[in-house]
């Protein structure tokens, strides 16, 4: 239980003191619904304008400390924490599956969105999950932005593998017209996103903190930016769980099991991934002098990658902290080795 909670509390600020809630509120949030346990009564409020106003009014009728509990289901979770932020009531976003484990723990095989609201309601009380950092607009927004530039880049990339199956000029004609205007809208979600970076000054100041950094460049620089704003506020154990690539034991009795990393933020993961690939072409960088080592000592190249997208992680953590704690100073345009 120990691995999962540090997982857990992996988003939690170690430098906010905040007072630890009364009641926890479970919603199980759907496209037209939101289904709350407040209080220990179940009630259920309409996903739009008035419906979230409904349910604001009833959490501060608790007049108790509250968090407010709910799964990640994407765009939909994000818009609800962003609400939740905007109004100062604290809330934080779980991992569905530990629902979901949890309820089979218990034996409630059941599914239905009123004992979901209750399980999550349940589940953070007993595990007293303290509230997320709150994100700011400016991060919400380049996060919706990211997912669109990244959704347009692999429909162009589907348009472009799919050239070669087609014989008819006037349909080729067509698909290249579409990649033009996918390139043209790309080009100009990256544009946004800059003018987003420039117009706030801690986040112009992280962007060039990643980009100083050896083998970060603007595509990685942004996403950290997006998907990964607890960076500075965690320590390196936390934020190595929190992307997942911490090992965790799998030890029983006389067995010593095989260590493995798994479950974080797969985006940030996959894209560090790419950068450490990117590093070992370069026979003088640190990266590739970890991994040599490694491989040398009999570690195998998955490990060995994992080992070194963690130190990069716990590397580009530290130089976050230390800025913050020097008072977020201008920062220089330069690489740093």
């Amino acid at each position: 239980m120990r691995q999962v909670m540090l997982q857990r509390k992996s988003v939690i600020s170690k430098s906010e003191e905040a007072e630890m809630p009364q009641i926890y509120v479970g919603v199980d949030l759907s496209l037209h619904n939101l289904d709350a346990w407040i209080g220990g009564k179940y009630k259920r409020y309409d996903n739009t304008e008035a419906g979230l106003k409904r349910f604001l009014k009833d959490v501060r009728k608790l007049n108790k400390p509250v968090l407010v509990a709910f799964e990640s289901t994407g765009s939909i979770s994000l818009h609800f924490a962003e609400q939740l932020d905007c109004e100062g009531i604290a809330r934080t976003c779980l991992n569905p599956a530990w629902i979901r484990h949890y309820a089979k723990s218990i034996g409630r095989l059941a599914k239905t969105d009123r004992i979901d609201c209750e399980l999550i309601s349940e589940y953070a009380q007993l595990h007293q999950i303290y509230a997320d950092k709150p994100m700011s607009s400016d991060v919400l927004k380049m996060r919706q932005k990211q997912r669109y530039r990244s959704m347009l880049i692999k429909h162009r990339a589907q348009l472009k593998a799919s050239l070669y199956t087609y014989r008819d000029d006037d349909t080729i004609s067509r698909i290249m017209q579409q990649i033009s205007q996918l390139d043209i809208e790309i080009k100009e979600i990256q544009k946004e996103m800059e003018e987003i970076i420039q117009a706030n000054e801690e986040m112009r100041k992280r962007y060039q903190i990643f980009l100083n950094i050896g083998g970060i460049g603007e595509k990685t620089a942004k996403l950290l930016l997006c998907n990964l704003p607890e960076l500075g506020f965690l320590s390196r154990r936390e934020i190595a769980a929190l992307v997942g690539v911490a090992p965790f034991n799998w030890d029983s009795g006389r067995k010593s099991g095989k260590r493995f990393a798994r479950f974080g933020r797969r985006e940030v993961r996959t894209q560090l991934y790419m950068v450490i690939i990117a590093s070992m072409r370069i026979s003088n960088n640190s990266s590739r002098q970890t991994y040599d080592d490694l491989r040398g000592r009999g570690k195998t190249h998955k490990v060995a990658i994992i080992a070194c997208i963690r130190k990069l992680l716990v590397r580009i953590n530290a130089q976050v902290r230390d800025w913050m704690a020097a008072g977020m100073p201008e920062i220089e345009s330069k690489k740093v080795a």
